[in-house]
């Protein structure tokens, strides 16, 4: 006969039914600090100190991360995208490397990130809506404008007015077409840039199709270089413009 013996120890504090209140709790607002969650968990009957709740927490596997920044994007903003990604989805490595991608970014100097938004969420929620932190475009302090393949970073420049249609123009004319022959040689390629309005205008257009150039349509609302690219990179094997940009920062810091 198997007896068994008293468990030693103190005895846990919350039941499983408890434990799931936390949990609706939890998930109910995932911004909410572990002393919040406390005074609610009170009030259903459950005194604990902030310990236990982060401990239980950390059972269900949930880690209080910061959340990944992500803009906002309408409902349009979203199927537009999709369609963009079903039109190119049988798209092969080839057919990617022959795509320069362009944009300009916006840096605030000395500003640096903030401290940041913590939520409660598990290894597989990052990206869900609740644990995302939106994010909106910043003042101007600096503006580079770059462009990318997977063959290589193109050229890089300091754009010190604001970018209408003939500064733009003269983006690429110095800086685009030089990056072009450099990285492809006469080899065609596709040019990929946002819905900027300056992006899109007549001249614009007219200069391109005078160059032989081919645009790809864009229905993203992307926003900033890295942003505009980042997806890309993993799939291209190509990261080395984020140390370029870095680098580029650093040295107006200084």
């Amino acid at each position: 006969m198997v007896v068994k013996a008293k468990r030693t120890g103190r005895p846990r504090k919350t039941s499983k039914r408890q434990d799931k209140q936390l949990k609706a709790i939890c998930l109910e607002n995932r911004k909410s600090t572990t002393k919040q969650m406390k005074h609610k968990w009170e009030e259903v009957g459950v005194n604990v100190c902030d310990r236990t709740v982060r401990n239980r927490l950390k059972e269900m596997g949930f880690q209080y991360r910061k959340a990944k920044r992500k803009p906002a994007l309408t409902p349009k903003h979203k199927r537009t995208r999709l369609q963009w990604a079903k039109e190119r989805q049988s798209w092969t490595v080839d057919d990617w490397m022959k795509v320069v991608f362009s944009d300009e970014s916006r840096i605030c100097i000395g500003q640096g990130d903030d401290a940041g938004t913590f939520v409660w969420c598990r290894s597989s929620e990052i990206y869900e809506e609740a644990c995302l932190k939106k994010t909106t475009k910043f003042p101007q302090s600096l503006m580079i404008w770059g462009c990318m393949s997977g063959k290589g970073t193109g050229e890089m420049t300091v754009v010190n007015s604001s970018i209408n249609a003939q500064v733009y123009i003269d983006i690429l004319d110095s800086f685009l077409i030089p990056s072009i022959e450099q990285m492809f040689g006469d080899d065609e390629i596709i040019f990929q840039d946002d819905n900027a309005s300056c992006h899109r205008a007549k001249t614009v257009k007219a200069f391109l199709e005078e160059r032989h150039i081919q645009s790809m349509s864009c229905s993203l609302c992307l926003s900033g270089f890295c942003g505009s690219v980042r997806q890309y990179c993993t799939y291209l094997q190509w990261f080395s413009v984020f140390t370029v940009v870095f680098s580029l920062f650093i040295s107006f810091c200084l």
